[in-house]
């Protein structure tokens, strides 16, 4: 592949020496190529400006301060942080955190970026771990839109930002130092769990564009694309606050005309044939369907339903489902410090928080269930490319919750 240079890639650190390095080179890619896609939307623009701060090491993780004038930053003004860690394989995992979102209708959202990678479920060492052995890149979630936003934006109207919406520098500050670590993957899996699920969907266009000849396989946790069906209005007024509609391709004008993001999903994998997608859901969602979208239980459902049985049709082997009964939020992390990280004393929440999150319920990879296959075991069939035993999983969703038919 022709690989045309047209700006070099600056890191500086100081602290303690970070590990050899193959610094990221932006590059012109061919027109109507897969990493073409983040190129021609003017996503790559941060690749190349990007100054960390500081490094440190401890025990096995390396964790990278990022200096927020060069663009990375948290929500209220913190500085991003990014880890790696080095395992023994030659595959990698890029993880995105989840951690809320916020807007100017609602806000509940972690708003620091913790050192370090949480050890649970999949990003774990345990041999129980179908992913134990990969090298991780590790992003905390802080940036309230999906990894996705590049706004600041006057909430009290004093003339100052006070709301920063950084996620696309973030991100690129990340894969950025994901290459630089580990430039030569033979294969990239890119999974997130609730916000960082959402920020997959988007976030696969940038990894091609760093990683264009490498298999990707995305594994979304509990932020499938659905949001408010029938009402477009919704998803592009998200995107327009945040300043985040670029990631919807130009030439997509369906991918979110429905009122999901579903339609992005398709495109991603009509136009990159190296692309595979597993969507991992609970049917009713508690967090996703009533405390973020406020849709209800049975519309979530049928619309999960409805559109990842849609997206299977048309890509039977790049797309499957683990689709499990009730409404758990997440299952690839296994506890709150894993679907959060360890950064739980800087959480903006809403008024009504604790009554919003009185039923929330959490799976792991080590529980959940659809149609008595365990997730552990499917996702280890999947990553070893054998279909039959990732065969696509949509379990009976069960009764209504409770919380659905309360008055």
């Amino acid at each position: 592949m022709l690989r045309r240079s047209t700006l070099a890639l600056v890191l500086f650190s100081v602290g303690c020496a970070a590990p050899a390095s193959t610094p990221f080179v932006p590059y012109t890619p061919m027109p109507g190529t897969a990493e073409s896609v983040a190129f021609e939307a003017g996503l790559t623009h941060y690749l190349g400006h990007t100054v960390v701060r500081t490094t440190t090491t401890a025990h096995d993780v390396t964790t990278y301060e990022l200096d927020p004038a060069s663009g990375p930053m948290c929500m209220r003004g913190a500085p991003f942080r990014a880890s790696t860690r080095e395992g023994t394989s030659d595959e990698l995992l890029v993880f995105l955190q989840g951690g809320g979102a916020c807007w100017s209708d609602f806000c509940f959202a972690i708003t620091t970026a913790p050192a370090g990678i949480p050890s649970t479920d999949l990003l774990g060492v345990d041999p129980e771990n179908p992913l134990a052995a990969d090298d991780v890149l590790y992003l905390p979630y802080c940036d309230g839109s999906l990894f996705a936003g590049d706004a600041e934006i006057d909430e009290n109207g004093d003339g100052m930002p006070d709301r920063f919406h950084r996620g696309l520098a973030n991100l690129s500050a990340a894969l950025a130092i994901g290459y630089e670590r580990f430039p030569h993957p033979t294969r990239v899996v890119l999974a997130g769990s609730s916000g960082g699920g959402f920020g997959t969907i988007l976030a696969v266009f940038l990894l091609r564009y760093v990683y264009p000849d490498v298999p990707i396989l995305v594994l979304d946790d509990a932020g499938i694309g659905i949001a408010h069906p029938g009402d477009p209005t919704f998803v592009r007024g998200l995107l327009t606050e945040w300043n985040a509609l670029a990631f919807v391709p130009a030439d997509c004008t369906d991918c979110i005309s429905d009122g999901n993001v579903t339609g992005v999903v398709d495109y991603a994998l009509a136009h990159d044939p190296d692309l595979r997608i597993a969507a991992i859901s609970s049917h009713y969602d508690y967090v996703i369907s009533q405390v973020f979208l406020g849709i209800g239980a049975a519309p979530f459902q049928s619309a999960l339903v409805s559109e990842t049985d849609a997206l299977h049709a048309a890509h039977p082997s790049a797309y499957r489902r683990f689709l499990y009964a009730g409404d758990a939020h997440t299952a690839l992390l296994g506890s709150v410090s894993g679907l959060v990280g360890s950064d739980l004393g800087h959480v903006e929440l809403p008024p009504n928080s604790t009554t919003l999150l009185s039923h929330l319920t959490l799976e792991s990879i080590h529980s959940a269930r659809a149609n008595d296959v365990l997730l552990a075991d499917w996702l280890r069939a999947l990553l070893a490319d054998d279909l039959a035993g990732a065969a696509d999983q949509v379990a009976d969703p069960g009764p209504l919750p409770d919380w659905a038919t309360m008055p």
